[in-house]
């Protein structure tokens, strides 16, 4: 039996469809929110208590998933380009905690994340043996923390290292997730507590938007009906979403409609139905629709479904 198991997965894909279907195996399910030819990699490197990725995509995009069984995930990205993590602003000096309950964020063109996932029993004995215990708990309270951007970069650089697309030697990469990361992961988090910073005051009415947004996705008409059931004023709605996702509300919503007619399409193999789909999600302008659909996906609906019945 290996004494350093390290298992490494490396996976890249210029086809959208392909690198979702990748992610999903993790949970992860994404919606393109940004036209253009797509292309991302994933990294991955396991050892029996750590996983760490090293994800890179060149598009915005949407994402939804849940962390890991059984772990506790950090979610650490490179500061460059914007993250929006439950729908806080992540900026420097912020890392996300990520336990069995859903997730949603936002990533901008050019994200690249660099997650680590603990297994909780692990974790668990780390927080012992720092002398706080009581670590474990108050972390599942929190979903964002404010931490040294110094320990972050240190992170970052470490996580870039062990998941380079080079053989490395095994009991280097061992030894050094297992010890070295974790080592600057609980210094991370040590500084992160008891300090506390102010909520940003516009977060409430944010939370309100784009949980409004999602839950009633086929039936919302209008930016107006959206600022009416959530009783915030139509400026202060463009305002957030375009602060929070550099879009407007309106390509916001259309490109989420457009990811849901895509994935109704892949599972339905009946041209006739494109227009009954399509007007479940008010889309009525069927040329409109056509050319908005092949910007985002570079394909027309009516190839979507040839592709998924060839």
């Amino acid at each position: 039996m290996n004494k350093y198991p390290v298992n490494r997965i490396f996976y890249n894909s210029k086809d959208y469809d392909a690198f979702g279907t990748m992610l999903r195996v993790a949970d992860v399910e994404e919606k393109l929110l940004e036209p253009g030819s797509f292309s991302g990699s994933a990294n991955i490197v396991l050892t029996p208590n750590i996983i760490v990725g090293n994800f890179k995509i060149n598009k915005k995009v949407y994402q939804v998933g849940t962390g890991a069984p059984g772990y506790i995930t950090f979610p650490i990205w490179d500061p460059s380009v914007f993250f929006n993590y439950r729908k806080y602003d992540m900026k420097k000096g912020t890392m996300g905690v990520l336990w069995k309950n859903e997730h949603q964020s936002v990533t901008g063109a050019g994200f690249n994340g660099l997650p680590i996932s603990v297994k909780e029993s692990y974790f668990k004995e780390m927080c012992q043996n720092v002398g706080y215990p009581e670590l474990f708990e108050k972390l599942k309270k929190r979903e964002v923390l404010h931490v040294s951007e110094f320990h972050l970069e240190q992170i970052r650089k470490l996580v870039k290292f062990v998941t380079q697309r080079v053989e490395q030697d095994d009991i280097v990469i061992y030894e050094l997730m297992e010890k070295k990361l974790i080592e600057l992961l609980m210094n991370c988090l040590l500084e992160a507590f008891p300090n506390k910073t102010d909520e940003d005051s516009t977060y409430p009415k944010f939370v309100k938007i784009i949980d409004y947004i999602n839950d009633n996705l086929s039936d919302i008409t209008s930016i107006y009906q959206v600022c009416n059931k959530v009783n915030i004023p139509e400026r202060t709605l463009r305002r957030l979403i375009n602060k929070k996702y550099d879009l407007s509300p309106k390509s916001y919503i259309n490109y989420l409609r457009l990811n849901e007619v895509r994935k109704i399409l892949k599972s339905n193999s009946d041209n006739s139905a494109i227009f009954q789909i399509v007007s479940e999600f008010n889309f009525w302008h069927m040329g409109q629709f056509s050319k908005d659909y092949k910007n985002l996906f570079g394909e027309l609906p009516s190839e979507t479904l040839s592709n998924c019945n060839v």
